[in-house]
């Protein structure tokens, strides 16, 4: 998602393993605080002498069906039902193309935007003691990302994922990521841009489409809801 600040666009980039809650999020930002969409799944990082630059892939958009109301479905010109069992649960899901997302929902697409923050998001069994029922890392540096980015790179079909080979955020990839070291050039932009690294951890992701998550994470990234930097 990308949020309007006093010194222009900042994107937030949330990161997220399967059932992570990344088009919750990323929806919930959309309507909620009136940031534009750049992608629901991948996000190609690109770093530049700017910082680091977040890319939407328009891949298509998956809404979880709790979020979208009669109103909403029935501005939908095509929108297909999705039911799917994943982890032992049944998962209940709209997709639409990002056109008729930003339709149904007047929502804005963002173009090419520096980044600004990177939430970490996971899951979590034991309660969490945090406001909200909520817990927030702000201590996640660029180079606790890398370990995160690392372990996702050793998925075979996450790897082809993260190759930008048409060049979109800048020159295409040439070789696969390592699976043992995460890209030097990318987390040396994301440390030297300043980027926030945050992790949110969640004890019950079926409430995330209702948790305060926007208060939690303004105590580490205070423009998120808009404003100064």
């Amino acid at each position: 998602m990308s949020v309007d600040t006093d010194v222009g666009p900042r994107a937030v980039v949330f990161l997220a393993g399967s059932r992570g809650g990344k088009s919750t999020l990323a929806h919930r930002a959309s309507v909620e605080l009136s940031a534009k969409f750049l992608s629901d799944d991948l996000v190609l990082l690109h770093p530049c002498s700017d910082g680091v630059i977040a890319v939407g892939w328009p891949t298509r958009v998956s809404i979880p069906t709790e979020l979208v109301d009669t109103a909403a479905r029935e501005r939908a010109s095509i929108g297909a039902a999705l039911d799917s069992l994943a982890g032992g649960s049944r998962r209940h899901r709209l997709v639409v193309s990002p056109p008729e997302y930003a339709a149904m929902f007047d929502v804005e697409r963002a173009g090419p935007t520096r980044v600004g923050a990177v939430v970490v998001v996971s899951s979590t069994d034991a309660a969490c003691s945090g406001p909200y029922g909520l817990r927030v890392d702000g201590k996640i540096n660029a180079d606790r990302l890398g370990s995160v980015l690392t372990a996702a790179a050793q998925i075979p079909a996450q790897r082809l994922m993260m190759l930008d080979l048409l060049g979109v955020a800048g020159p295409a990839a040439q070789t696969p990521w390592s699976t043992e070291t995460a890209p030097v050039g990318l987390l040396a932009g994301l440390r030297d841009a300043g980027v926030v690294v945050v992790g949110l951890s969640i004890p019950d992701m079926s409430r995330l489409p209702s948790l305060p998550v926007w208060a939690a994470l303004a105590a580490h990234i205070p423009w998120i809801m808009g404003g100064a930097p």
